[in-house]
């Protein structure tokens, strides 16, 4: 194994924004604090902490709930708005926030909504255990993780192969074959083979090769034959049941026991063992040379930036290889890799921030806090925030389709009506969404009332004390370097510094309040386009 390139950066943050900007890409936003603490310790043993288990946990969702429910709140009036909204308060105030942010991307990676189930309301465990499964698997073996994904119920239902079984003609039965498709497109190969470098790999007359044709999806349809949820007898096979969140059972008389041929010209062959057979197809996915660059350019995407470099991704892919795509070290080599730290100088370097990452970007920049009622349930109630989808355009495990709110290969279009930079957040970042998200900051940010919150409280209120402070200092300068910090990683730059202190000193000229100073700063803030994209 080759080692990985000597780091041209030095690994103690030269400075608050460098280690900002780390923070804007590892988590849900950086905090003075964070900070601080990545300033003092660097970045590989930040890593190292965020990454070990015994030291930094995984904050899950389900057991919330479930405590929730043991303190009195009857179960049936927990809805899905508890499990969205505990999960984007844990994301704005836990301290796992590597493996938060990496479920976050598995979870746009391996889709499963809840737009899409059986009942909102008894499948409400089953939809947070499946994110507790990604949370759990974020460092671990891709693998073992697609294993997990595949036999999870949530996605049984959702794409359709809990209960499917073999052919029966006679009974006008085929193999349903939306997971055996989406298995392969989405949460694995894709539809082009590619080299490690993610540029794709062409034959004689220039054309890309297709990693598998409607042949193979049958076959891999056939392979997911004979699952179904846990618990049934065979009489009952494929009897729906919302409540199951534990893995699906195999039934061998509903498996098709037959050879089936599916990509590369690999043949499954372990007869009615269904175990078997899973066992086979999911270790040739693992093995296959895209899985690599295909996961690793998507990761990459979620964390870093739209368009990476052949090279950069080729780097992270390496690491996938090396380790059998341990996913804790392909996340550690590309938020270390040369191309994630050194500051871009090109404009086609960065990516947008997805709506939740910016509202938890402002929870965590002004330190949020939310007072639950005794019975600890989190169900805020801020305008939307039953269905953040319709304001924000995105919410926690609530897409559209299996094809996320957005493809990462969204391009956006050009003037002559060529293909443009990868962008993938802008396929859901829309005038109409624009201006609903503003609206939807403009309600957090003018929640600051100079008080700490009382139990059950709307939403969670912002400390602005620092800045109302420096406002009434007349400090109008050291109010937009804190803010330039920890929202832009510094890089605001003079023009756009200088308007906001004009901005607030035409305020203070009328004499506007510290208070609202200092939100009006903040909501400025929001809404311009540095803030927009992360670089």
């Amino acid at each position: 194994m080759t080692p990985p390139p000597v780091a041209s950066y030095p690994d103690i943050p030269a400075s608050d924004a460098d280690a900002a900007r780390f923070l804007a890409q590892a988590t849900f936003g950086p905090t003075r604090a964070e900070i601080a603490r990545l300033r003092q310790i660097g970045y590989r043993r930040w890593l190292d902490e965020q990454l070990d288990p015994a030291r930094t946990p995984p904050t899950l969702v389900l057991p919330h709930l479930q405590q929730v429910v043991a303190n009195g709140v009857p179960r049936d009036d927990l809805r899905q708005q508890h499990r969205r909204n505990a999960w984007l308060w844990q994301a704005a105030t836990a301290p796992d926030q590597l493996r938060m942010r990496m479920a976050f991307a598995l979870s746009e990676i391996f889709v499963v909504s809840d737009r899409e189930v059986a009942n909102a309301n008894t499948t409400l465990y089953r939809i947070a255990d499946y994110q507790d499964t990604l949370a759990r698997g974020a460092f671990g073996s891709y693998r073992t993780l697609i294993e997990q994904v595949t036999l999870h119920p949530a996605m049984g239902y959702f794409l359709s192969h809990a209960g499917n079984r073999k052919a029966d003609p006679a009974a006008n039965i085929t193999p349903d074959e939306n997971y055996g498709r989406e298995v392969m497109q989405l949460f694995s190969i894709g539809l082009s083979k590619r080299n490690p470098d993610f540029t794709l790999q062409l034959d004689a007359a220039g054309k890309a090769i297709p990693t598998y044709d409607e042949q193979v999806v049958g076959a891999m349809a056939r392979v997911f034959t004979g699952w179904t949820y846990a618990g049934q007898a065979d009489a009952q096979f494929g009897r729906r049941n919302d409540t199951s969140y534990a893995p699906m059972e195999c039934h061998p008389r509903y498996h098709d026991d037959q050879p089936k041929r599916i990509f590369d010209g690999i043949v499954v062959d372990a007869g009615s063992d269904c175990v078997a057979s899973l066992k086979q197809a999911l270790d040739a996915l693992a093995a296959h040379r895209n899985v690599a660059p295909f996961i690793s350019r998507q990761l990459i995407q979620r964390f870093v930036t739209s368009n990476p470099s052949n090279a950069y991704v080729g780097r992270v892919a390496a690491t996938w290889t090396a380790t059998s795509g341990n996913l804790g070290q392909v996340l550690r080599t590309l938020l270390l890799d040369d191309e994630a730290r050194i500051r871009p100088q090109g404009d086609g370097f960065g990516k947008a921030r997805e709506p939740l990452v910016r509202l938890t970007t402002l929870w965590r920049a002004f330190d949020a806090r939310y007072v639950p009622p005794a019975t600890g349930e989190i169900r805020f109630r801020f305008a939307n925030a039953g269905d953040l989808t319709e304001s924000l355009a995105q919410d926690s495990l609530r897409a559209p389709s299996v094809f996320n709110f957005f493809d990462p290969d969204y391009r956006l279009p050009t003037e002559a009506g060529s293909q443009g930079l990868y962008a993938p957040e802008f396929q859901i970042l829309t005038e109409a969404t624009y201006a609903g998200m503003l609206n939807q900051h403009d309600a957090m940010a003018w929640n600051y009332v100079g008080a700490p919150p009382t139990a059950n409280t709307a939403a969670p209120v912002l400390d602005m004390s620092a800045l109302v402070a420096l406002a009434e200092a007349g400090n109008h300068a050291g109010m937009v370097d804190q803010v330039d910090t920890l929202l832009f990683d510094g890089r605001l730059g003079a023009p756009a510094e200088q308007a906001m202190v004009r901005m607030l000193d035409r305020l203070a000229a009328i004499n506007e309040t510290a208070s609202n100073r200092a939100k009006s700063l903040v909501l400025l803030a929001l809404a311009s386009p540095e803030f927009a994209i992360q670089r």
